[in-house]
């Protein structure tokens, strides 16, 4: 869980604001505010697969900076283009693909032609 999970704290007090420089992992409610998304939206991406956190059971969930990351990437993607919750992981694994391979050419290129 994040270090500004706020479950601990008495009633009442104020919420921390999140620091975002840190990368460390956060919990589902945490996630939820960075992003600016209902938690039914995060579980569905959890569902279909398009994120991955840490935990089995929903309060359980960390999620790891780079999930942050993958949900911002997402989003963006779903805002730009549209795309539905069913088509954004294999839209993701595809680029995800794309930069694999971009990265694998520029190897080659600078291995054999130095």
């Amino acid at each position: 869980m994040s270090s500004n999970d706020s479950r601990n704290d008495p009633p009442g007090a104020p919420v921390r604001a999140l620091d975002p420089s840190e990368r460390t992992p956060l919990d589902l409610d945490s996630f939820c505010v960075v992003l600016e998304l209902h938690e039914e939206t995060v579980c569905e991406w959890v569902d279909e697969g398009l994120l991955r956190p840490h935990g089995r059971a929903r309060r359980d969930w960390a999620f790891p900076p780079e999930q942050l990351d993958r949900a911002r990437r997402a989003l963006r993607l779903q805002h730009d283009l549209g795309l539905n919750t069913a088509s954004l992981p294999l839209v993701m694994d595809l680029l995800g693909e794309v930069q694999r391979l971009r990265r694998r050419v520029r190897q080659l290129e600078d291995r054999f032609f130095e």
